[in-house]
């Protein structure tokens, strides 16, 4: 099975990225994904959280599922809600799953908070003070949902959202960014790299 990989570099290069990211890892890097890395490297690293649970994820589901986990690995899944309830449950009561669900919730919010940022700023650069004024007017209300909320799309969350705005899609098929006059292709993928995290995975 195919995922994100944590590679640590182990060569000479003195120029060279401590860790990458990536599903096939370059020569002189050491494969070390775990749980536990996942979220420990992760910070270290600079990738944001949200891309730091959805590595772990696929590590998880690499792995044969949580009883196929480390002891190590098993609290950073439960803790950081990679796995189910029912998992969660086996080593945390609870009161304590209510308490982690409170730092996930901060932490989740920060994450996205930092891909609008990204996102925002990708796209002024490139367009007129009035276009990008046009865009974070239209936008005002669907940041927020999506930052604070984590509503990216009808499809997913059967509200319309900022990722509809963006790629023109449900009730923004004739109004979202595609149908500005200074739409184009490569800054709606520009700025959907930024949303959905992709930054963050090494080239």
């Amino acid at each position: 099975m195919s995922y994100i990989k944590i590679g640590k570099y182990y060569g000479t290069d003195p120029s060279a990225s401590t860790y990458q990211f990536k599903e096939v890892l370059d020569n002189n890097y050491l494969d070390i994904s775990c749980v536990e890395y996942w979220f420990k490297v992760g910070t270290e690293a600079g990738v944001d959280f949200l891309y730091q649970r959805e590595g772990a994820i696929g590590f998880i589901s690499a792995s044969g599922g949580f009883d196929s986990l480390t002891e190590y690995d098993k609290p950073y899944a439960a803790s950081n809600f990679c796995v189910s309830k029912a998992d969660r449950d086996t080593i945390y009561t609870d009161a304590e799953q209510e308490n982690f669900w409170g730092e996930f919730v901060d932490n989740s919010q920060e994450a996205r908070g930092i891909r609008w940022n990204r996102s925002k700023s990708f796209i002024s650069y490139r367009l007129t003070p009035s276009q990008s004024d046009e865009v974070a007017n239209d936008t005002l209300l669907l940041n927020e949902k999506y930052v604070y909320y984590g509503i990216e799309s009808y499809a997913l969350n059967v509200i319309e959202g900022l990722f509809d705005y963006i790629q023109g899609t449900s009730t923004y098929s004739e109004s979202g960014f595609p149908s500005k006059s200074y739409y184009t292709a490569s800054l709606e993928t520009g700025v959907m790299n930024f949303l959905n995290g992709t930054y963050n995975t090494t080239p």
